[in-house]
């Protein structure tokens, strides 16, 4: 992703502890990520992108499918959108993890 684009992004993205660590051994998951939430608010094709919605006890989390990984986030704000991301992981793993996102989210 090219500098300008960084500059004028109507969304924030922050990690919390299990995405960060996720992240810091996969970076290249990392830029799938940063690209596909481009795509998702400012791209030609946010269609392309497959998020799915999922209902928790305290608010609504997403997924985003990244090949064999998922993203979990929440979004916050309404004139910038942070991008609250909680957790990443391979696909077997992520969904068992998703049950402890009560004690991630503040």
């Amino acid at each position: 992703m090219t500098q300008n684009k960084k500059k004028f992004l109507p969304y924030e993205v922050v990690y919390k502890k299990p995405a960060d660590k996720f992240f810091k051994k996969h970076e290249d998951v990392r830029e799938e990520y940063i690209n596909a939430l481009w795509e998702l608010y400012c791209g030609e094709q946010p269609e392309q992108i497959d998020l799915k919605t999922i209902q928790g006890k305290r608010g609504t989390y997403y997924r985003i499918r990244l090949g064999g990984w998922r993203v979990i986030f929440m979004l916050e704000g309404e004139q910038v959108i942070v991008i609250n991301t909680l957790m990443a992981g391979s696909r077997g793993d992520i969904y068992k993890k998703i049950s402890g996102l009560k004690s991630i989210v503040i």
